[in-house]
């Protein structure tokens, strides 16, 4: 009887481990998988984390995630990206808010993701629907799409302030160059290129490039 019960038990260990498996292949088959013993030899490398906040959903989290991938795949070729993955929703808590409680302020999410970088090369992704706010341009609560840490694999982005949502991948995309390649705004302000200065305004420009001085910094 003993006997029979291992055999069923090792059966079942095998097929959900086997299922397990087939769902993380499905989950990122559009990913560059590369061991950790080959990462040094094939040049910039990193991990996605995508922390969706309050009632951005799975669904719109796995969608920018795959807008992201195509756009990483088709201008930035020489960059590898090892997984991207989907975080459990998180609450934008009252603590992260402005002093008037109308928005939330974008440097204490990024202050409070800067906890989820593990290990070189992981890049994290805050996406919210909610309105989000930092000191620049001479105003103490300036309302913004997105912000990063130059170099610090950290970036929140918000739907808030973005008309057209169908082109959101572009702030994501804007401020993964701020935080994982360090890229300043367009030196050059060229409206076609994807490191222009929005402004805080939500008609995003026709970006369709890196422009040549962006470029330069891109691995390829």
């Amino acid at each position: 009887m003993h006997k029979y019960l291992t055999i069923i038990l090792f059966a079942l260990m095998v097929g959900c481990a086997t299922w397990s498996c087939s769902n993380n292949a499905k989950r990122i088959k559009n990913v560059k998988i590369v061991s950790h013993e080959k990462l040094d030899s094939v040049g910039p490398h990193c991990r996605i984390l995508i922390q969706p906040y309050d009632d951005f959903s799975h669904n719109k989290a796995l969608d920018v995630s795959k807008q992201l991938e195509r756009a990483l795949n088709e201008h930035m070729k020489g960059l590898t990206v090892t997984e991207v993955q989907v975080m459990p929703n998180r609450p934008l808590t009252e603590g992260l808010m402005n002093n008037a409680k109308t928005r939330y302020r974008a440097s204490k999410i990024l202050d409070q993701q800067q906890g989820m970088i593990k290990q070189p090369g992981d890049v994290v992704i805050g996406l919210t629907d909610k309105d989000i706010s930092t000191s620049v341009h001479g105003y103490e609560d300036w309302g913004i799409l997105g912000l990063s840490y130059l170099n610090k694999s950290n970036c929140v982005i918000s739907t808030f302030r973005v008309k057209d949502k169908s082109q959101f991948w572009k702030v994501v995309l804007h401020e993964f160059g701020h935080g994982y390649l360090g890229l300043p705004h367009c030196p050059n302000n060229d409206s076609s290129c994807f490191m222009v200065d929005a402004n805080g305004k939500p008609n995003l420009p026709p970006e369709r490039h890196f422009c040549d001085s962006c470029a330069r910094y891109i691995p390829k």
